[in-house]
């Protein structure tokens, strides 16, 4: 059943990538940003959803003598009195390059998201958004589109949960000698923020267990800080996730094409993303933070496989037991991501 899912989607996933990865790419102000929000607009009508507020999905704002626009979908749920899920990507583009990792990938895997649940019915609202001027010289400023959003248009709501996605195309290029013995950590992604709420935890460890073609890496969003659209929501206390590969050797670079992508891992970033969903609509959320440490160690362990106890002694590391050993981890594997971000 759930690779049958992935298939379907496949297809869509596929185009809408090619369709927002742009030769010209999508940056503010520039011919292909409005381009890439035309299709957008035309593929939240196609699959049916209603705009977030009003009439229409464009949320438009202006600033600096510059015009800039969010696209909002809701997909109503059962129970309207029920915290709503948000699930969201920016579009535009930083460099006038088809930046098709960073970020028309994560944008397409939100469009299927949304087409998967427009057949079915959520106990929650789906909040579907997709973030203008995430890119600088916007981002962390009043002006990036998730700020504005969140901002201008989520006054009073509290969510059960924002889902953020960023950089999830690519795999994962470790250089250090433990990749060697454990090939599949280049189908690793990792997700940030199970921290910003108790009840994130189970939800990241039942979805990463039906995961078959990714490695579910669960971590701190304080190891890399805010490095997407999360930001605001994180400030205004709402539980998040954020899913990513990390940066990669072609990040903001004109080299950021289709070819740089492993479509096969979108679309099981794709499921992954859905059965998320799918246990949050069923999750009772305490807006309580926690460390979760043992749900990090256990899940560590178990993408490794037999191969911890070697993974640990080529990184240099005694143990995996507390968060201390954790911040090590972190420590070395920030290291090592930042390496791979080096041109071959």
């Amino acid at each position: 059943m759930r690779e049958g899912r992935v298939m379907k989607a496949g297809g869509n996933i596929v185009n809408d990538t090619k369709g927002l990865a742009l030769p010209e790419g999508r940056r503010v102000g520039q011919p292909g940003h409005a381009l890439a929000r035309e299709y957008l607009v035309g593929r939240l009508k196609e699959i049916g959803l209603e705009p977030f507020s009003g009439n229409s999905f464009e949320l438009p704002f202006i600033g600096n003598g510059q015009s800039f626009c969010n696209l909002a979908a809701r997909l109503p749920g059962r129970n309207p009195g029920l915290p709503p899920v948000l699930i969201g990507a920016h579009y535009d583009s930083v460099i006038d390059a088809p930046c098709a990792d960073d970020n028309a990938t994560a944008v397409a895997v939100v469009l299927a998201a949304a087409e998967h649940f427009a057949g079915t019915k959520l106990e929650r609202d789906l909040i579907i958004v997709l973030f203008d001027s995430e890119e600088p010289p916007y981002f962390q400023t009043p002006l990036m589109g998730s700020t504005r959003f969140y901002e201008d248009h989520c006054a009073g709501i509290r969510f059960a949960c924002v889902l953020i996605m960023d950089l999830i195309g690519h795999d994962v290029e470790i250089q250090h000698e433990a990749a060697r013995y454990m090939p599949t950590l280049k189908r690793l992604v990792f997700v940030l923020g199970a921290e910003s709420d108790e009840a994130l935890p189970g939800v990241v460890e039942w979805a990463g267990s039906q995961a078959r073609g990714l490695k579910v890496f669960p971590t701190l969003n304080r190891y890399v800080g805010d490095m997407s659209d999360h930001h605001a929501f994180r400030l205004g206390g709402q539980p998040f996730l954020f899913l990513s590969c990390g940066q990669g050797r072609h990040y903001h670079l004109p080299s950021d094409d289709l070819a740089w992508i492993n479509f096969d891992k979108v679309k099981h970033v794709f499921a992954l993303v859905v059965d998320l969903i799918q246990c949050l609509d069923s999750t009772q959320i305490s807006y309580t933070q926690s460390d979760p440490v043992e749900f990090e160690i256990r899940m560590i362990r178990r993408l490794i496989g037999p191969a911890f106890p070697l993974f640990l002694k080529l990184l240099g590391l005694r143990s995996l037991t507390s968060r201390s050993d954790l911040d090590a981890l972190a420590q070395l594997l920030s290291q090592e991501l930042g390496r791979s971000q080096q041109p071959k």
